[in-house]
């Protein structure tokens, strides 16, 4: 059998972007179940936001939260924000000036999963009071020597890492295994660019992705269906799973 390794976001991905439910791609997630195929989550969701959804996938494999990134804390990064801000007159609203109410009513979340959201460690979501203004505030942020990517909702400011990074640490400490990542947002790209079988799960950002990694595979379905899709043809390209 391949040694083979699945990296995947998760919103808009493997899970729904409305419902967060990943219902439609459990076809695909039980041929990995059964065939001991490790799943690797790697997403801009927290450490404790994980922890629960690998329990309920009961797949093993490594995660990567908040993109990858760390910063020296979270209260630092906050900060720098909110200077950036101040500086360029370029308004923001970042998680850590939200109530947990909001966060729920802006992502769709439950009040309980919001709490989950709003526990960060490295990197601070936000979005843009007017989104015109995105460049010179983004700007501002590359001159403080921070990062910045963008997810499906919302930027993302850290200091250090990438997906792309923490997904080749871990292909590093598996030799010889061929990997096939997902994903659906400029956020993704970074590690898309460095599987041997990038999938882009159709989004409203699909002809962007499409450019930046353009010998992509491109599913017909959005979210979990379009994932389950995927998932269940490389299987079978890989010799793994017979054509039903």
């Amino acid at each position: 059998m391949t040694n083979l390794i699945v990296f995947t976001d998760l919103d808009s991905t493997l899970l729904d972007h409305d419902t967060y439910s990943f219902a439609g791609a459990l076809p695909a997630l039980t041929e990995l179940k059964q065939r001991n195929i490790p799943l690797a989550i790697v997403t801009s969701k927290t450490r404790v936001e994980i922890k629960g959804l690998r329990e309920e996938l009961d797949i093993p494999g490594p995660d990567v939260c908040e993109n990858g990134s760390w910063s020296r804390s979270y209260e630092w990064i906050c900060q720098e924000l909110l200077h950036a801000s101040r500086e360029t007159g370029v308004a923001t609203r970042g998680f850590h000036q939200m109530s947990i109410e909001e966060i729920s009513a802006i992502t769709s979340l439950p009040p309980a999963s919001a709490r989950l959201a709003a526990q960060r460690e490295f990197s601070e979501p936000f979005y843009f009071v007017h989104e015109e203004q995105a460049p010179e505030l983004l700007s501002a942020l590359e001159n403080r020597g921070l990062r910045w990517t963008r997810g499906g909702r919302f930027h993302h400011v850290f200091e250090r890492g990438s997906k792309g990074e923490a997904v080749k640490d871990i292909q590093a400490a598996i030799p010889n295994a061929v990997s096939i990542g997902l994903g659906d947002a400029p956020n993704d790209i970074s590690f898309l660019s460095v599987v041997d079988y990038p999938v882009i799960v159709r989004s409203p950002k699909v002809l962007t992705m499409m450019e930046a990694v353009p010998h992509a595979l491109v599913t017909q379905n959005d979210g979990p269906a379009g994932w389950n899709e995927a998932v269940l043809s490389l299987l079978e390209s890989q010799g793994i799973r017979s054509a039903t």
